[in-house]
């Protein structure tokens, strides 16, 4: 289906010109025409298949530029997403022969100033983290979302924390009963199906995350770094490779600074991404990213987390994210939209049910190795179960999480499964040499 198909404003289907938007994505494909209907969705797929404009073009064309009231609110996990949202409706309703008020509330804005404008005016379309909504709509009263139409919450599994609950709660009190809300998530979480249940049951559901779209674009390779040295390994990768440009996660910031001298010392330039830069900084990295200065970017999770860095030909997985949700949204940092991508993971540990629950969904996973200045690849294939593994699964169920946790459980209960896999492997390693004495 192409965009001039679609029965949006004149202004909007110029502005789509003019950003070469011809053919929808299956996403947007699925989800424009409903949205534009007025039901509410809940979308399920990868990053970089182009769920931001399922929900700005039905946005932008149900706008009513002569109501000065808030008739749309768009909620973001991070400052950085919020910007680009904010550029790409600007960019999207550029020709609308009316002025239209978009405002972006997230961290690091002039509290003082945004509170100003807010007595004076209220916004048309609001884009903001939960923080900055819940401080300026429900501790201030000042941002009048009740009057919204249509609620958006985008990177919705990064939302949607169990930190968050409660704000999220207190925003969506202030909402309209029959709001259209539009729900985007690379992954669906246990807080956002709770969420989904409470707010959202005559939702329609689309999930486009399945086996073809993974398959098809991104090729995922893990490395056994086990017992060698895991950096040399890195520099062996990334001379063979030689990628247009690469983003190298690591999980903690000591980790991702280490990184990030480490391969400047070894002749490998490079801008590093995390937490620890200001807004300013890390606007200036993401600028110098996007103009092509660095080849190498060490990142934390926070460049997972919606930010748009096209390009971006390899992912490397330093350290694999202990939560497996964080994988997918790394993983989408690379083939985006129809391009094809590479992920290669190094393995520091032999993960089983890591590997399984990818495998699972529908991923194609090589293990790699560099021999003689070589990557050679094997496909892989999940080791079938055993009745050791059977035991090792039925500990979570002796120990279930109850809805209300005591003090100290979860560490008590992490405890108790640990020693008693522990016992359990020992009792496999002592079954093999038993019976490799009996055959002897």
């Amino acid at each position: 289906m192409k965009f001039k198909n679609l029965k949006i404003k004149k202004y909007i289907q110029d502005a789509l010109v003019d950003l070469n938007f011809h053919q929808l994505t299956p996403i947007q494909e699925e989800v424009i025409p409903k949205a534009l209907e007025g039901q509410s969705i809940v979308g399920k797929s990868p990053t970089g298949t182009g769920k931001t404009h399922c929900f700005l073009i039905p946005i932008a064309n149900e706008l009513r530029p002569n109501v000065k009231e808030v008739q749309a609110v768009i909620i973001v996990p991070t400052r950085e997403l919020g910007q680009q949202i904010y550029d790409e409706l600007k960019k999207i309703t550029r020709y609308s022969p009316e002025y239209i008020d978009l405002r972006l509330y997230v961290g690091g804005g002039r509290r003082d100033d945004e509170i100003k404008r807010l007595e004076l005016s209220q916004p048309q379309v609001v884009i903001g983290t939960i923080g900055k909504i819940e401080d300026l709509a429900f501790n201030e009263n000042l941002l009048k979302i009740h009057t919204a139409d249509k609620v958006v919450i985008d990177e919705a599994d990064m939302v949607f924390v169990p930190e968050d609950i409660n704000r999220i709660d207190q925003i969506f009190a202030l909402f309209k009963k029959d709001i259209q809300s539009l729900v985007f998530s690379a992954t669906i979480t246990d807080e956002l199906s709770r969420f989904v249940d409470k707010y959202l049951n005559k939702s329609v559901n689309i999930d486009l995350s399945g086996k073809k779209i993974s398959k098809d674009s991104i090729k995922h390779v893990f490395i056994k770094t086990k017992n060698k040295d895991k950096n040399k390994v890195l520099l062996d990768l990334l001379k063979i490779m030689n990628p247009y440009l690469v983003l190298i996660f690591a999980n903690t910031l000591e980790e991702v600074d280490d990184l990030s001298k480490f391969l400047g010392n070894n002749g490998y330039p490079n801008a590093k991404l995390d937490s620890s830069l200001k807004p300013r900084e890390r606007k200036n990295v993401l600028s110098r990213i996007k103009k092509g200065e660095y080849q190498y970017v060490v990142a934390s999770d926070l460049a997972a987390r919606g930010m748009d860095i096209t390009g971006v030909s390899l992912v490397v997985n330093y350290s694999l994210p202990v939560d497996i949700k964080y994988y997918t949204h790394r993983s989408g940092r690379t083939a985006r939209f129809k391009d094809t991508g590479t992920v290669i993971s190094l393995l520091d540990f032999d993960d089983e049910k890591y590997l399984g629950k990818l495998y699972s969904r529908g991923l194609d996973l090589y293990f790699g190795e560099i021999v003689e200045g070589m990557f050679k690849e094997t496909k892989y294939q999940p080791r079938k179960k055993n009745k050791y593994d059977e035991e090792i699964e039925v500990l979570h169920v002796k120990y279930p999480m109850p809805p209300k946790v005591k003090p100290n459980y979860r560490k008590r209960r992490k405890e108790k499964i640990a020693k008693e896999t522990k016992q359990i492997k020992r009792k496999r390693v002592e079954d093999i040499y038993k019976k490799k004495a009996k055959n002897d």
